[in-house]
């Protein structure tokens, strides 16, 4: 039974992982975007199958991680500068496991995140409960300033959030993974409020545009094999004052578990002077 179990797993990872790759296709391709894609890549067709082959194996490990989302929340406030990283759309806190760990590993102690309900709420729900969440943490804090790291759309919530008058003098560094900064095609696909909200030209990219930047390093990281948003384009804030770094090619919830990801945010914390300790 568990064999067939994984197998089925396997089969609809793999499924979706050709119908996304077929839409990142169509999409850039409409968009005329896909000769920067293929000039970004060292060979076209060899990177988009190390997208699918990293999108198969993070959909199977992202499926039976979610029951890790039941378990109740530990949090500890630690000495150090607080790091608070934040989900993408239907993920949940246990999407930074592994990339939590490598912070660990590189002297960042005081870790947290924070969990949304993309499922039955809206963007505004999300938040209201990122700014819930970042009151506690910098009333935790009182002298420090917070380390923002968000996947995909988390790194919306953070940019809409930390942007706000009350905050962006208390922000150490915003980084974000894979955002979709200006919306995905992926979303007309989308089955909820949340999903559509993040259309292109829709709710999500529009409260995103009126937004003005926290006063702090910024960094955009994204592959230009994208499974989940496209086209190229709506990988990029199109803002001063971002640095932005393109990864190797891999699919977009292969971020969270990239060795080369983790570096990079690590030595862009390192290099804009953010300190462990602050």
């Amino acid at each position: 039974m568990l064999i067939f179990i994984l197998s089925a797993l396997v089969c609809v990872a793999v499924i979706l992982a050709v119908l996304r790759y077929g839409a990142f296709i169509l999409s850039n391709g409409i968009a005329g975007q896909l000769p920067e894609v293929r000039d970004g890549v060292e060979h076209f067709g060899r990177a988009v199958g190390v997208g699918m082959l990293k999108a198969v194996a993070a959909d199977c490990i992202v499926l039976p991680s979610c029951l890790l989302a039941l378990l109740p929340e530990r949090e500890k406030f630690m000495p150090g500068t607080p790091v608070l990283m934040v989900h993408g759309l239907y993920h949940n806190k246990s999407a930074w496991t592994v990339f939590r760990r490598r912070l660990e590993q590189a002297g960042f102690s005081n870790l947290h995140t924070f969990q949304y309900n993309s499922f039955t709420k809206d963007f505004d729900a999300a938040l209201a409960g990122m700014e819930s969440k970042l009151d506690q943490l910098l009333a935790s804090n009182p002298h420090r300033r917070v380390i923002l790291v968000g996947h995909s759309l988390g790194g919306l919530v953070l940019r809409c959030v930390a942007g706000k008058p009350a905050y962006r003098n208390r922000v150490a560094a915003l980084i974000t993974l894979g955002s979709p900064h200006k919306g995905s095609d992926l979303a007309w696909l989308g089955g909820n409020r949340m999903a559509r909200a993040l259309i292109p030209g829709r709710y999500i990219s529009q409260t995103v545009e009126r937004t003005s930047d926290p006063d702090c390093p910024r960094l955009g990281i994204y592959t230009l094999t994208d499974d989940y948003v496209f086209p190229l384009d709506k990988l990029r804030t199109g803002r001063p004052g971002w640095q932005e770094h393109v990864c190797s090619p891999m699919s977009h919830v292969w971020m969270l578990f990239s060795k080369e990801v983790a570096e990079t945010v690590i030595e862009f914390l390192r290099a804009s002077g953010v300190s462990k300790t602050e």
